[in-house]
Protein backbone atom coordinates (compact mmCIF):
# COMPACT_ATOMS: atom_id res chain seq x y z
CA UNK A 1 0.00 0.00 0.00
CA UNK A 2 1.33 3.47 -0.86
CA UNK A 3 1.10 6.46 1.48
CA UNK A 4 -2.35 7.36 0.20
CA UNK A 5 -3.75 4.32 2.04
CA UNK A 6 -5.75 5.10 5.19
CA UNK A 7 -8.60 3.41 7.04
CA UNK A 8 -10.62 5.42 9.57
CA UNK A 9 -13.55 3.98 11.53
CA UNK A 10 -15.03 6.50 13.93
CA UNK A 11 -17.04 3.87 15.82
CA UNK A 12 -14.80 0.85 15.27
CA UNK A 13 -16.35 -2.46 14.25
CA UNK A 14 -17.86 -5.38 16.16
CA UNK A 15 -14.89 -7.67 15.50
CA UNK A 16 -11.27 -7.68 16.57
CA UNK A 17 -8.81 -6.66 13.83
CA UNK A 18 -5.32 -8.12 13.59
CA UNK A 19 -2.58 -6.88 11.24
CA UNK A 20 0.84 -8.44 10.62
CA UNK A 21 3.39 -6.19 8.93
CA UNK A 22 5.59 -7.89 6.32
CA UNK A 23 7.48 -4.96 4.82
CA UNK A 24 7.47 -1.18 4.90
CA UNK A 25 5.96 1.01 7.57
CA UNK A 26 2.44 1.81 8.70
CA UNK A 27 0.82 3.52 11.67
CA UNK A 28 -2.04 2.62 14.00
CA UNK A 29 -4.13 4.86 16.28
CA UNK A 30 -6.83 4.12 18.87
CA UNK A 31 -8.03 5.81 22.08
CA UNK A 32 -5.37 8.49 21.82
CA UNK A 33 -2.60 5.93 21.41
CA UNK A 34 -0.47 5.87 18.27
CA UNK A 35 2.19 3.40 17.19
CA UNK A 36 4.31 2.53 14.19
CA UNK A 37 3.88 -0.83 12.45
CA UNK A 38 7.15 -2.24 11.13
CA UNK A 39 8.12 -5.68 9.78
CA UNK A 40 7.45 -8.34 12.41
CA UNK A 41 4.90 -6.23 14.30
CA UNK A 42 1.47 -7.62 15.12
CA UNK A 43 -1.23 -4.98 15.69
CA UNK A 44 -4.53 -5.68 17.46
CA UNK A 45 -7.58 -3.39 17.57
CA UNK A 46 -10.28 -4.08 20.15
CA UNK A 47 -13.94 -4.22 18.99
CA UNK A 48 -16.10 -1.09 19.08
CA UNK A 49 -13.10 1.23 19.50
CA UNK A 50 -12.62 4.17 17.11
CA UNK A 51 -9.41 3.56 15.22
CA UNK A 52 -7.28 4.52 12.27
CA UNK A 53 -4.43 2.88 10.41
CA UNK A 54 -2.56 3.58 7.22
CA UNK A 55 0.78 3.89 5.45
CA UNK A 56 3.37 6.29 6.84
CA UNK A 57 3.96 9.26 4.55
CA UNK A 58 6.65 8.57 1.96
CA UNK A 59 6.60 4.82 2.66
CA UNK A 60 5.07 1.62 1.32
CA UNK A 61 3.31 -0.82 3.64
CA UNK A 62 2.64 -4.53 3.08
CA UNK A 63 0.63 -6.38 5.70
CA UNK A 64 -1.67 -9.36 6.28
CA UNK A 65 -4.95 -8.78 8.11
CA UNK A 66 -7.93 -10.64 9.52
CA UNK A 67 -11.12 -9.93 11.45
CA UNK A 68 -12.32 -12.31 14.15
CA UNK A 69 -15.06 -12.51 16.76
CA UNK A 70 -14.81 -13.12 20.52
CA UNK A 71 -15.59 -16.82 20.05
CA UNK A 72 -12.14 -17.56 18.58
CA UNK A 73 -10.36 -17.38 21.93
CA UNK A 74 -11.28 -16.85 25.58
CA UNK A 75 -11.23 -13.20 26.62
CA UNK A 76 -8.54 -13.81 29.27
CA UNK A 77 -6.01 -14.43 26.49
CA UNK A 78 -6.86 -11.22 24.64
CA UNK A 79 -5.44 -7.83 25.65
CA UNK A 80 -7.86 -5.49 27.43
CA UNK A 81 -6.48 -2.57 25.42
CA UNK A 82 -7.92 -0.51 22.55
CA UNK A 83 -4.62 -0.94 20.68
CA UNK A 84 -1.73 -3.37 21.04
CA UNK A 85 1.40 -3.48 18.90
CA UNK A 86 3.61 -6.46 19.71
CA UNK A 87 7.07 -6.67 18.19
CA UNK A 88 8.45 -9.96 16.90
CA UNK A 89 11.04 -8.66 14.43
CA UNK A 90 13.98 -10.07 16.41
CA UNK A 91 11.96 -12.84 18.01
CA UNK A 92 12.22 -16.60 17.56
CA UNK A 93 8.42 -16.68 17.40
CA UNK A 94 8.38 -14.61 14.21
CA UNK A 95 8.54 -17.59 11.83
CA UNK A 96 5.73 -19.36 13.66
CA UNK A 97 3.47 -16.33 13.43
CA UNK A 98 4.28 -15.74 9.77
CA UNK A 99 3.63 -19.41 8.93
CA UNK A 100 0.33 -19.33 10.83
CA UNK A 101 -0.83 -16.28 8.90
CA UNK A 102 0.11 -17.97 5.62
CA UNK A 103 -1.88 -21.08 6.64
CA UNK A 104 -4.83 -18.91 7.61
CA UNK A 105 -4.87 -17.21 4.21
CA UNK A 106 -4.47 -20.47 2.31
CA UNK A 107 -7.27 -22.21 4.23
CA UNK A 108 -9.57 -19.20 3.79
CA UNK A 109 -8.99 -19.14 0.02
CA UNK A 110 -9.43 -22.88 -0.44
CA UNK A 111 -12.80 -22.94 1.36
CA UNK A 112 -12.36 -26.63 2.18
CA UNK A 113 -14.74 -28.73 4.27
CA UNK A 114 -13.10 -27.72 7.55
CA UNK A 115 -11.62 -24.48 6.26
CA UNK A 116 -13.24 -22.27 8.89
CA UNK A 117 -11.99 -24.47 11.73
CA UNK A 118 -8.49 -24.54 10.24
CA UNK A 119 -8.49 -20.74 9.95
CA UNK A 120 -9.54 -20.43 13.57
CA UNK A 121 -6.80 -22.84 14.68
CA UNK A 122 -4.15 -20.77 12.89
CA UNK A 123 -5.54 -17.59 14.41
CA UNK A 124 -5.65 -19.11 17.90
CA UNK A 125 -1.97 -20.02 17.61
CA UNK A 126 -1.09 -16.44 16.67
CA UNK A 127 -3.13 -14.97 19.51
CA UNK A 128 -1.71 -17.38 22.09
CA UNK A 129 1.83 -16.56 21.00
CA UNK A 130 1.05 -12.86 21.45
CA UNK A 131 -0.51 -13.52 24.87
CA UNK A 132 2.51 -15.58 25.88
CA UNK A 133 4.90 -12.79 24.93
CA UNK A 134 2.86 -10.19 26.79
CA UNK A 135 2.73 -12.41 29.88
CA UNK A 136 6.36 -13.40 30.10
CA UNK A 137 8.21 -10.56 28.36
CA UNK A 138 11.32 -12.71 28.41
CA UNK A 139 14.75 -11.38 27.61
CA UNK A 140 15.46 -12.38 23.96
CA UNK A 141 18.58 -14.26 25.11
CA UNK A 142 16.48 -16.38 27.47
CA UNK A 143 13.96 -17.03 24.67
CA UNK A 144 16.85 -18.17 22.48
CA UNK A 145 18.15 -20.42 25.27
CA UNK A 146 14.70 -22.03 25.63
CA UNK A 147 14.59 -22.54 21.87
CA UNK A 148 18.01 -24.23 21.92
CA UNK A 149 16.99 -26.48 24.83
CA UNK A 150 13.82 -27.57 23.02
CA UNK A 151 15.67 -28.11 19.74
CA UNK A 152 18.48 -30.14 21.30
CA UNK A 153 16.54 -31.79 24.09
CA UNK A 154 18.08 -35.23 23.61
CA UNK A 155 21.67 -33.99 23.70
CA UNK A 156 23.84 -33.46 26.79
CA UNK A 157 23.70 -29.79 27.74
CA UNK A 158 26.78 -27.66 28.34
CA UNK A 159 25.90 -24.34 29.92
CA UNK A 160 29.15 -22.82 28.64
CA UNK A 161 28.12 -23.64 25.07
CA UNK A 162 24.61 -22.21 25.52
CA UNK A 163 26.06 -19.06 27.07
CA UNK A 164 28.43 -18.60 24.15
CA UNK A 165 25.60 -18.92 21.63
CA UNK A 166 23.46 -16.24 23.31
CA UNK A 167 26.36 -13.90 24.08
CA UNK A 168 26.47 -14.18 27.88
CA UNK A 169 28.88 -15.59 30.44
CA UNK A 170 27.86 -18.91 32.00
CA UNK A 171 27.20 -17.33 35.40
CA UNK A 172 25.16 -14.47 33.94
CA UNK A 173 23.07 -16.82 31.80
CA UNK A 174 22.38 -19.12 34.76
CA UNK A 175 21.37 -16.19 36.98
CA UNK A 176 19.18 -14.50 34.34
CA UNK A 177 17.53 -17.79 33.33
CA UNK A 178 16.59 -18.57 36.93
CA UNK A 179 15.37 -15.02 37.48
CA UNK A 180 13.08 -15.03 34.43
CA UNK A 181 11.79 -18.61 34.38
CA UNK A 182 11.93 -19.59 38.04
CA UNK A 183 13.92 -22.72 37.15
CA UNK A 184 17.55 -23.54 36.56
CA UNK A 185 18.61 -24.51 33.04
CA UNK A 186 18.89 -28.17 34.02
CA UNK A 187 15.52 -28.12 35.78
CA UNK A 188 13.90 -26.64 32.69
CA UNK A 189 15.57 -29.16 30.41
CA UNK A 190 14.37 -32.02 32.61
CA UNK A 191 10.83 -30.62 32.57
CA UNK A 192 10.89 -30.44 28.76
CA UNK A 193 12.16 -34.01 28.57
CA UNK A 194 9.56 -35.28 31.03
CA UNK A 195 6.69 -33.49 29.25
CA UNK A 196 7.81 -35.10 26.00
CA UNK A 197 8.14 -38.47 27.74
CA UNK A 198 4.55 -38.20 29.01
CA UNK A 199 3.31 -37.58 25.46
CA UNK A 200 5.24 -40.58 24.13
CA UNK A 201 3.99 -42.84 26.93
CA UNK A 202 0.40 -41.79 26.28
CA UNK A 203 0.38 -41.88 22.49
CA UNK A 204 2.90 -44.56 21.44
CA UNK A 205 3.57 -48.21 22.20
CA UNK A 206 7.13 -47.52 23.38
CA UNK A 207 8.14 -48.95 26.72
CA UNK A 208 9.12 -46.62 29.55
CA UNK A 209 12.79 -47.57 29.22
CA UNK A 210 12.71 -46.77 25.50
CA UNK A 211 11.02 -43.44 26.13
CA UNK A 212 13.63 -42.59 28.75
CA UNK A 213 16.42 -42.91 26.17
CA UNK A 214 14.35 -41.25 23.45
CA UNK A 215 14.02 -37.99 25.40
CA UNK A 216 17.65 -37.86 26.48
CA UNK A 217 17.97 -39.51 29.90
CA UNK A 218 21.05 -41.68 30.28
CA UNK A 219 19.83 -43.67 33.28
CA UNK A 220 16.33 -45.10 33.62
CA UNK A 221 16.22 -44.96 37.43
CA UNK A 222 16.94 -41.24 37.42
CA UNK A 223 14.29 -40.75 34.73
CA UNK A 224 11.72 -42.71 36.74
CA UNK A 225 12.53 -40.73 39.89
CA UNK A 226 12.16 -37.38 38.13
CA UNK A 227 8.99 -38.54 36.34
CA UNK A 228 7.41 -39.53 39.64
CA UNK A 229 8.24 -36.12 41.14
CA UNK A 230 6.60 -34.28 38.23
CA UNK A 231 3.56 -36.51 37.58
CA UNK A 232 3.01 -38.22 40.93
CA UNK A 233 3.40 -41.76 39.59
CA UNK A 234 5.93 -43.98 37.90
CA UNK A 235 6.23 -43.93 34.08
CA UNK A 236 4.80 -47.45 33.80
CA UNK A 237 1.83 -46.64 36.07
CA UNK A 238 1.24 -43.45 34.09
CA UNK A 239 1.20 -45.40 30.82
CA UNK A 240 -1.22 -48.02 32.16
CA UNK A 241 -3.56 -45.35 33.50
CA UNK A 242 -3.66 -43.53 30.17
CA UNK A 243 -4.27 -46.79 28.33
CA UNK A 244 -7.18 -47.67 30.67
CA UNK A 245 -8.79 -44.28 30.03
CA UNK A 246 -8.60 -44.83 26.26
Amino acid sequence: MNDAYRTWRKEGIQDWIILFTLTGEGYACAAGEKGVCRPGHVTLFKPHEPHEYGTVKGKEWEFIWAHFGPDVLEARYLPDLPLLIASFEQDLTYKRIKTSFERLIQDYREQSLYGEELCQNALREILLLIAQKQHYLLDPRIEETLHLLAKRMKEPVKIEELASKVGLSSSRLSHLFKEQTGSSIIEMLNKMRLDQAALLLEHTDQRASEVSREVGFQHYHYFAEQFRKQFGQSPRTFKRAKRDVQ
